[in-house]
């Protein structure tokens, strides 16, 4: 057992891979399921918006509002309810993101006004920043629970098993957005309304199901012990889920250290502020590429020829081939990436991925960029394959680590917070990409946005440099939360902790 540990805690490091990590998978997964679903999808019907309500094209100024608003919505999201999962309890905040969620879902669909047109945009607008809120709420939350619950071998894997729900949302926002647009293939054009509606309100569905299990979640032990100081319910709770007696722990107080520095204080600036720095400038660098790539891959690839639209083409047609590569971009590139983490991270660690990622993208970036505009318009196929290549070790690199380290190396009572922050410069930084291409996506300015893109990517290769590897460590290692003391302990209690180190890996 680590030194100093609760014996609850090292229960949960040491515990085989059962029924109950894979509940936690789902139970948070399906929350990013949702988040990536609604981040993504809206990309696919603002043409349907603008064939609706402009005319047949969307401004660009419009075009980034909608697609950018609900990322304005996250930042604040992962800022609030990342220090009130820290405050009030992970479990507590949990349920009320999911309720956000599900309501600003159907309310986007069923974005109505008495003007019909453009005020409609305005009242979307409206519920997609609050849907964003809820989204960014998600991140920190569901991370901290992952990393919690998760046992010591496995814990990476565990984290970007849930993030990796994100690639299948992903997948789900093409495939709906597929089969609702060939479904009015055949019918009036008028009903361009009814298919971006159904598409947003789909959102909502995967989100429903879960509700009830995740509030029966217990809350993690990390949290009631060394937070809440309650060693003795925490240990209840856990013997619950591991299907096991866990001895409880008298002297919690004095195994936690007794230096809680808050978030402001010269402490954690000494401890944590170059991590937390790190942590926040790589999830920004990242997500200007991750977040431009996505919401604007139909733009760039009707550069290159790829996806040839023409005015007067029906607008279900339209949608139904960029949807059709949207799915098969996400099939060859995105859910790979995230496979290939899922397998890899507990071996190679989070910042060895991390780099080769941020390496690999800057050099299928500058492949793509370079030759842009004098050979990829007769190569196109050739650009989809660097592109999806992109996407892959997007993924398998800093769009997973950069959700699974700051999980893991800040100390349980900041780590909510802590991770909200790093993840709200993230979305920055994915509002930064979407009013970037958003208003400079002209054919002309592409190859100058990607070699940007690739600065990016350098910037966040040279930060991944000052973060601490913590592949296989327990928690309270990783943080110095306990490591000071160990208990005077009598036989009993060393019977009953050789008994818990005894649990099969």
């Amino acid at each position: 057992m680590a030194r100093g540990q609760l014996r609850v805690l090292h229960a949960l490091d040491v515990a085989r891979t059962q029924l109950y990590h894979f509940m936690a998978i789902v139970i948070a997964g399906m929350g990013f399921f949702t988040d990536a679903y609604d981040f993504f999808a809206i990309s696919l019907v603002t043409d349907l918006i603008g064939y609706q309500y402009y005319q047949g094209h969307t401004p660009r100024g419009v075009s980034a509002a909608i697609n950018g608003i609900a990322l304005c919505g996250a930042v604040p999201g992962q800022l609030v309810f990342g220090w009130l999962g820290d405050k009030m309890g992970r479990k507590r905040i949990y349920g009320v993101t999911l309720v956000l969620m599900v309501v600003t879902s159907l309310a986007s669909g069923l974005s109505f006004s008495k003007r019909v047109g453009k005020n409609v945009v305005t009242v979307l607008c409206f519920f997609r920043f609050w849907l964003g809120v809820s989204i960014g709420g998600d991140y920190p939350l569901s991370a901290t629970i992952m990393s919690e619950y998760a046992n010591q071998r496995r814990r990476g894997a565990f984290i970007a098993a849930v993030f990796a729900m994100q690639g299948f949302g992903n997948l789900a926002a093409g495939i709906v957005g597929m089969v609702v647009s060939a479904a009015f293939l055949n019918s009036d054009t008028s009903n361009a309304d009814f298919v971006w509606r159904i598409v947003l309100m789909f959102g909502a569905v995967p989100a429903t199901l879960t509700y009830y299990w995740r509030m029966k979640m217990p809350e993690t032990a990390r949290y009631t012990a060394l937070v809440g100081k309650d060693a003795k319910k925490a240990a209840s709770d856990m013997s619950s889920v591991l299907n096991m007696d866990i001895p409880e722990d008298e002297a919690v107080k004095q195994l936690v250290r007794q230096d809680q520095y808050g978030l402001f204080s010269a402490e954690f600036v000494r401890r944590h502020g170059i991590h937390l720095l790190a942590t926040s400038v790589c999830w920004l660098a990242l997500d200007v590429t991750f977040y431009s790539l996505n919401l604007f891959m139909k733009d760039i690839f009707s550069n290159v020829g790829l996806i040839r639209t023409r005015d007067g083409d029906n607008p279900f047609k339209q949608m139904i081939n960029v949807t059709a590569l949207h799915t098969v971009i996400a099939l060859c590139g995105t859910l790979p990436g995230y496979f290939f983490t899922v397998a890899l991270v507990d071996r190679f660690g989070r910042v060895r991925i991390q780099l080769l990622g941020f390496t690999m993208m800057s050099v299928f970036i500058v492949c793509l960029a370079v030759p842009y505009d004098q050979y990829w318009t007769k190569q196109k196929y050739g650009f989809a394959v660097m592109y999806g290549m992109t996407t892959f070790f997007a993924n398998f690199g800093p769009n997973t680590t950069t959700f699974i380290i700051p999980a893991e190396i800040f100390p349980a009572r900041l780590r909510s917070t802590c991770h909200g922050i790093s993840g709200a410069f993230g979305k920055i930084g994915a509002i930064i990409g979407v009013l970037l291409f958003g208003f400079l996506h002209a054919e002309k300015h592409v190859r100058s946005m990607l070699f940007v893109l690739v600065g990016c990517n350098l910037v966040g290769l040279v930060f991944t440099l000052l973060l601490p590897e913590s592949k296989g460590m327990v928690l309270e290692q990783i943080t110095g939360e306990m490591e000071e003391q160990q208990p005077q302990q009598d036989a009993a209690a060393v019977a009953a902790a050789e008994c818990i180190q005894a649990v099969p890996v």
